[in-house]
């Protein structure tokens, strides 16, 4: 298994207004972000999440909280929670995922 990682060396995931990468271990996994702005993402997933917003603005609904967070933030997403993410500005952010999260792995979600 490797222990370090170079983001600049991973190859990017394109999907539909955004550009992640993945570094998957054993039992969690991190996703980086790069979202365009004007984006909306509506939806549950059966594992837990952080979010960890590097650059930007974004408004974050949890479970029907909703939330202006900025750069520095942390939210954290339990199992099964309905929540919502909308920008209207490019961010990037990080997202970790525990267990792992397969529709990312495999570019479906």
């Amino acid at each position: 298994m490797q222990h370090f990682y170079d983001l600049d060396e991973i190859q990017a995931q394109d999907m539909p207004g955004r550009k992640r990468k993945l570094i998957v271990g054993k039992d969690m996994m991190l996703v980086f972000v790069e979202r365009e702005g004007a984006t909306e993402q509506d939806h549950t997933h059966d594992v837990e999440q952080f979010v960890l917003l590097l650059e930007g603005n974004a408004r974050l609904t949890i479970d029907g909280e909703t939330r202006d967070i900025k750069a520095g933030q942390v939210a954290h997403i339990p199992k099964g929670v309905p929540h919502q993410l909308h920008t209207d500005t490019p961010i990037r952010y990080l997202g970790i995922y525990t267990p792992l999260r397969e529709a990312v792995i495999k570019a479906e979600a």
